[in-house]
């Protein structure tokens, strides 16, 4: 069944590439005007001339750093003022470094913490009263089968997907009888420009073969989708293959 979302506003963070790029096209083909942000203009660009190609809709990108509170709060400013309203917001995010805990300076927990958990917590509370004000929206977090799983080298990721996930179950049971849905989805790893870089870090600082760096990613994006989707391990949505 198609669903047609014609005259509804969506804004997309990261949304130059990936899954994000994914999310705004399908939104976009649906009916919505689409807002997107990312920190590179060039691809930011090249990302909105697609989208309005693909699908004749209204699309707005603004370059933004989703570690900064204040571009934050410019985004949706230009969001409104382009649009009037938000009706959705998916909230995609970058990557953050890997490493174990004993490699991970205090700077990259508080910079991982502004990009992953602060960035939600922000554009949530800047949108909730607007779409309160609409009579309804929906608010949808991205994290990672990573957050049932963790593996070894996304120690950062996996800490603050799961303050995302804690985040996302509250302000479901508080927002629903507001008719504002929000949804945690926990997808898992899927062929993207960050797994071809994790590839070439592993070859690196092992000095292994592309073969070898290629079949370690393999082993642990398998091990993730595996047991994220066991029956018993988690309520979280697993759809896809990404990486985190």
């Amino acid at each position: 069944m198609e669903v047609r979302l014609d005259g509804k506003v969506a804004l997309i963070t990261a949304a130059s590439e990936g899954l994000g790029f994914a999310c705004a096209k399908h939104l976009a083909k649906a009916g919505c005007a689409v807002a997107i942000c990312a920190r590179r203009e060039d691809v930011l660009a090249r990302a909105r001339e697609m989208l309005a190609n693909a699908s004749g809709a209204e699309v707005l990108a603004v370059p933004a750093d989703l570690g900064s509170a204040a571009a934050l709060k410019h985004l949706v400013d230009r969001v409104i003022e382009a649009f009037g309203r938000i009706d959705v917001l998916v909230l995609n995010s970058g990557h953050v470094d890997y490493g174990d805990l004993e490699e991970l300076s205090d700077d990259q927990w508080r910079q991982a913490f502004d990009l992953l958990l602060m960035s939600a917590v922000r554009l949530a509370r800047h949108c909730i009263p607007m779409m309160r004000a609409n009579g309804g929206g929906n608010i949808v977090l991205l994290g990672s089968a990573t957050m049932r799983e963790p593996p070894p080298h996304l120690l950062l990721s996996t800490v603050m997907r799961l303050g995302v996930a804690g985040l996302a179950k509250t302000l479901a049971r508080s927002l629903a009888p507001e008719n504002i849905r929000v949804t945690l989805v926990a997808p898992g790893y899927f062929d993207t420009g960050r797994v071809h870089q994790r590839v070439r870090d592993i070859m690196q600082e092992k000095a292994a073969s592309l073969h070898e760096a290629s079949a370690e990613v393999s082993g642990l994006c398998a091990g993730s989708v595996r047991r994220t989707s066991s029956p018993t391990s988690s309520s979280f949505s697993q759809a896809g293959r990404q990486g985190s």
